[in-house]
């Protein structure tokens, strides 16, 4: 047997079966007969019993298990090899059993039991798993990234068919409109809006300050030729005073939330994420989608976004490759904590690893996973020889069925020996 000794235990006993009946039988040694009990019942009367029921018990368990794998002594009788006569039966049978235990609803329960979250703030902790990506991208990475930044013709071609084609794939399945609302939605419940207005009025708030008298000189010949008549009265001066009441108001709008020209701002904005997730074609989404479709399809855009992903990529292998690199002591902050997040945020945990199970749930139902490998199964049991399908069988159960035999050796012996002890003391 692979890798597991094959016990003969349902042989030994049916040999001290009849070796016991043998001996009880023919041996002129000791008078057994003669040795009376009770009720009519001698000691070689109360052993044959024993071993004849003991026999009956060992021949019949060996022919049962026997049947089960071939035809006991080469007769071919009905019910004799069984495994091998069923085959296709039991084959058709598997898809049946095993759908009904493993059904995606089943996978996803169980799937749901798994501390994935756990497991990850695990392989992301110091040393193990993480220490061999970081090894990883050092020391496999750094050449394939670098050949992108290095005349690889063959690299170049192949990274720019990939943009093409996933560009392609962005401007036929992606709803521009609908995702772009989505993200502004995220923003203004999570007030991402409200810090972006807030650093920008902060940045212009400064740069005003900065470059205030290149400002004046600027802005000052605009405004009077824009005025008409009305520049007459317009300065330098008061140019002036125009910048240093927007730098106030700039600091206004970011430290109160109450702000005029705040609130406009942020209500301008989800006014035109409303407008963009409104059923029908609107303007809105009708022109952002034509934008968003055509910046796509150009070719200056592509070439540029190849470009970019071509250098992109070989800087980050040149970072790899360097004693001074910073990629792989940022992946290790973020490892870190990332990790620190997982352990302490049990709730976090809890809701990951629900998503995680109802995502491989969903891949395992609609790729009907569970199906495939149970038809592969059954194709693969139809095309198996029957003798090497019982003999794989056979292999894996015959040591558990030596058991029934010796079972059966010895609960016939006892039923015997029980029979023949009532019978004679019920006068039989």
């Amino acid at each position: 047997m692979d890798g597991k000794k094959r016990n003969r235990l349902g042989s030994a006993s049916l040999a001290v079966a009849i070796g016991g009946f043998l001996i009880v039988e023919l041996q002129p040694w000791l008078p057994l007969a003669s040795i009376a009990l009770f009720g009519g019942l001698t000691l070689k009367g109360l052993l044959e019993a024993f071993f004849e029921a003991s026999l009956a018990g060992a021949f019949a368990d060996w022919f049962a298990v026997s049947a089960l794998f071939k035809d006991p002594l080469g007769i071919a009788l009905p019910h004799t090899n069984i495994l091998a006569k069923n085959k296709d039966s039991i084959a058709d049978a598997i898809p049946r059993f095993l759908t009904g235990f493993v059904s995606p609803a089943a996978i996803t329960q169980e799937l749901g039991k798994v501390d994935f979250a756990g497991k990850a703030a695990e392989a992301l902790s110091a040393g193990g798993p993480r220490e061999e990506l970081h090894s990883f991208l050092r020391l496999r990475a750094t050449e394939f990234l670098t050949a992108y930044g290095g005349g690889d013709e063959a690299k170049s071609a192949a990274l720019r068919r990939f943009v093409d084609d996933a560009l392609d794939f962005a401007a036929d399945r992606i709803d521009a409109p609908a995702e772009l609302s989505a993200l502004l939605a995220w923003a203004r419940k999570e007030r991402v809006d409200e810090r972006a207005v807030e650093a920008v009025a902060e940045y212009a708030r400064a740069e005003i300050g900065r470059n205030r008298v290149r400002l004046v000189s600027i802005l000052t010949p605009i405004v009077k030729r824009s005025a008409g008549w009305q520049g007459l009265f317009i300065g330098s001066g008061t140019i002036e005073r125009f910048l240093a009441g927007m730098q106030a108001e700039l600091a206004e709008l970011k430290a109160d939330e109450s702000n005029e020209l705040r609130r406009f701002v942020l209500s301008s904005v989800s006014a035109y994420a409303a407008s963009l997730s409104a059923p029908g074609e609107g303007l809105a989404r009708e022109r952002l989608s034509k934008a968003f479709r055509e910046a796509l399809a150009g070719e200056g855009f592509r070439a540029g976004f190849a470009l970019f992903a071509a250098q992109a990529l070989s800087r980050a292998g040149e970072d790899l490759s360097g004693a001074e690199g910073r990629l792989i002591p940022t992946l290790a902050r973020a490892e870190d904590a990332l990790s620190s997040r997982l352990s302490g945020d049990a709730e976090l945990r809890a809701r990951l690893n629900a998503i995680i199970a109802s995502v491989i749930g969903g891949v395992l139902e609609r790729g009907r996973v569970v199906e495939g490998i149970t038809e592969y199964l059954d194709g693969l049991l139809r095309s198996t020889d029957e003798r090497v399908f019982v003999d794989k069988i056979e292999q894996s159960v015959w040591n558990d069925l030596q058991y029934i035999r010796v079972n059966g050796a010895v609960v016939g012996g006892f039923v015997g020996l029980a029979i023949t002890t009532i019978k004679a003391a019920l006068g039989g």
